[in-house]
């Protein structure tokens, strides 16, 4: 769907290549630049607007049609929730003033947006909850507890120091360690402290002892790795080697806390707090976007002199076989 105040944006820029669109604008604050619904902007509000923006920054800023274009639609739904605000009598709460002044349309529309969540009639989200529970139980579950012991072997040059392993050499050397590690570890998983002492590149076996808790959250540690400790069910089972970006592990199960399936009434509230959030933000966007959708009306001179206003230079066109 075209955009109109887009279309307008771009046609007011090639307007303000014109030399004598460049000035005059200085002494014209109140003069209106757009409206929409009940919403008017002036240039004293983009004045008000680019003074948060550094200096230096503003030129850059109003050099582009696209952020122009996001702080006119900001602007001009601000200026209408505050509106809506000041009906309702919201801009009376002694609470909104600050230093004395009456409250800015960003304080006023954040308060508006505040109550009209207040004023929504929420419906009962009870029945849901339970439909959404049984549909996506495993949601709720709390996932199984796995701690495991890890040999890590990471790739690296393992030559004599004369000379030097390629990749593929290193990719070998250190997937045959790995595999003499899981058969000794299969063969004797008692005896997996020491391989992990005389094996493992982990920096931190030595406090550690390659333990690892919670080994199956993949979004903890490495996809594979908590896919290969996920699949180990009781302890002292052995991995077998698995590769990562960290190199290759050997992996033995300490102990695994299998998952729990927790009660609706466990997580009743839980589930009804997120329908309710999801409802009200649905709610709060279907009003504000009801606001941003009405037709805007431009001026188009008046957004064409944004450019030169804030230091922007305009350019002018150049003439027919003008040589750059």
């Amino acid at each position: 769907m075209p955009n109109p105040l887009r279309s307008l944006l771009l046609a007011a820029f090639f307007i303000s290549s014109l030399p004598c669109i460049a000035a005059g604008t200085q002494d014209r604050p109140g003069e209106v630049v757009a409206t929409q619904g009940s919403a008017t902007i002036t240039f004293a509000d983009i004045d008000a607007f680019a003074e948060r923006i550094p200096e230096g920054k503003r030129p850059g800023f109003f050099s582009s049609p696209q952020r122009i274009e996001t702080m006119m639609i900001s602007l001009l739904l601000q200026r209408q929730l505050a509106n809506e605000a000041r009906k309702l009598g919201i801009d009376k709460d002694p609470a909104l003033a600050k230093d004395g002044k009456a409250p800015t349309d960003e304080v006023l529309s954040a308060a508006r947006v505040e109550r009209f969540k207040a004023d929504l009639v929420l419906p009962d989200f009870s029945k849901l909850a339970q439909e959404q529970y049984i549909a996506h139980k495993d949601a709720y579950a709390i996932p199984a507890d796995i701690t495991v012991q890890n040999v890590l072997v990471t790739i690296k040059d393992r030559g004599d120091g004369k000379t030097p392993m390629d990749r593929t050499e290193q990719i070998a050397a250190a997937k045959a360690i790995a595999e003499k590690v899981a058969a000794e570890a299969t063969a004797h998983p008692d005896q997996f402290d020491a391989l992990v002492d005389t094996y493992s590149d982990d920096p931190d076996k030595a406090t550690g002892r390659g333990r690892v808790e919670d080994a199956g959250n993949a979004t903890k540690y490495a996809k594979e790795f908590a896919a290969a400790s996920r699949a180990l069910q009781n302890p002292g089972d052995i991995s077998p080697v698995t590769r990562t970006t960290y190199g290759f592990h050997v992996i033995k199960l300490l102990e695994r806390k299998p998952a729990q399936q927790r009660s609706f009434a466990e997580v009743k509230d839980e589930i009804i707090k997120r329908l309710r959030d999801e409802y009200v933000e649905k709610e709060v966007r279907f009003h504000t976007d009801s606001l941003r959708n009405l037709p805007i009306d431009a001026n188009e001179q008046a957004v064409a002199s944004l450019r030169s206003r804030y230091g922007a230079l305009a350019e002018v066109p150049a003439a027919a076989g003008a040589k750059p």
